[in-house]
């Protein structure tokens, strides 16, 4: 099993720590101690140790990374391209700005599927006790006056006695199905095998499309900063995007670059890298040589085309459960309602 590796948010705030000790002149082992002896976490604890013993004893801070663990591939490789090009402090803050912008995308996602799934999940309660508690009550009232439930209302009270007989069942094996699918994910490497199958069958979707190419203009400011070139970003973007539909564009686009030497705007455009307007703004910054900070603006715009998309889906899914599930509702009471009032002005 595979080291767990330090989440999104601790590795944004960990590389802006060493971004300002860099600034500040500090030593890296003194700058780490520093760390290690404010951090309350046990686990990240052991590892900042084990970080700072590897620079006591002089080792690079790439090296000393990858020895103690804990950091992912990409950044341990992006920090020994900042000591090979010396441009270490542009590395560290361009990883922080990296993994800052993936961790409010990851909380976007979260927060996005947690809300409907709560609202989906209190509705379907409220169905659930409407078909086990009420529409037996209903049926023995009806029973009293001499009357039959009509049929739609017959067909849910099968349902609800269905549901009342093996509703803990199923609930059960939910659980159980929960809980092994929790364990089994504890393993990294099935986790990641997990995360690639939601990857490859949620690629045609747009917000999935959209996500990638803001994930691609992050890693293409990240690799920038760094001071590489952009044939080296694009093969370091292959390693930090995710996704065949992406890294097909990818591979194309360095297609384009190389066999009919076309500029990367260019290149960008004929594979659909990148909007037609990021593009024409990627060929401005680059006969304005101020590529990183056009490339940072790219990125912001997919990102907030990204938050844009996202809160449009929720603006959907929310009136769209409420209007299903109210219909479902009235149902279940109209189906018994309209039958009793009729019994009822009979009588009266």
């Amino acid at each position: 099993m595979r080291e767990k590796v330090f989440d999104a948010s601790y590795i944004s705030a960990f590389c802006m720590e060493m971004y300002l000790i860099i600034r500040a002149g500090i030593p890296f082992a003194e700058g780490v101690a520093l760390l290690h002896d404010d951090e309350p976490d046990a686990q990240r604890r052991t590892i900042l140790n084990q970080l700072h013993q590897q620079l006591e004893l002089g080792e690079p801070f790439a090296a000393s990374m990858r020895a103690a663990g804990g950091f992912p591939v990409y950044v341990v490789e992006m920090v020994e391209i900042g000591q090979r090009t010396g441009h270490l402090e542009r590395v560290f803050h361009a990883l922080a700005g990296y993994y800052e912008r993936m961790d409010t995308l990851q909380k976007g996602i979260r927060n996005a599927l947690t809300y409907p799934a709560v609202l989906m999940s209190m509705m379907l309660v409220v169905v659930f006790v409407l078909l086990v508690k009420v529409l037996p009550i209903f049926e023995e009232v009806f029973h009293q006056l001499g009357a039959e439930l009509s049929p739609a209302a017959q067909l849910l009270m099968a349902v609800g006695q269905f549901l009342g007989r093996y509703g803990l069942v199923f609930l059960a094996v939910l659980v159980i199905g929960l809980a092994a699918g929790a364990v089994l994910l504890r393993s990294e490497e099935r986790k990641a095998a997990f995360i690639a199958w939601l990857l490859q069958k949620s690629e045609n979707w747009e917000i999935s499309r959209l996500i990638a190419s803001s994930r691609l203009a992050d890693a293409l400011v990240l690799t920038l900063s760094s001071g590489m070139d952009i044939d080296d970003s694009l093969d370091m973007a292959m390693r930090l995007v995710p996704g065949a539909f992406m890294q097909e564009k990818i591979t194309q686009c360095k297609r384009e670059m190389l066999l009919e030497n076309k500029s990367f705007a260019e290149a960008s455009l004929a594979s659909g890298l990148f909007a037609p307007l990021y593009c024409r703004m990627l060929a401005v910054g680059f006969r304005a040589g101020a590529i990183d900070s056009v490339m940072e603006e790219v990125a912001r715009r997919c990102a907030e085309q990204v938050d844009d998309k996202m809160e449009s889906m929720l603006n959907r899914i929310e009136p769209t459960l409420v209007i299903v599930m109210s219909l479902l509702v009235g149902l279940i009471l109209l189906s018994v309602m309209l039958p009793l009032m009729s019994i009822m002005t009979a009588i009266g």
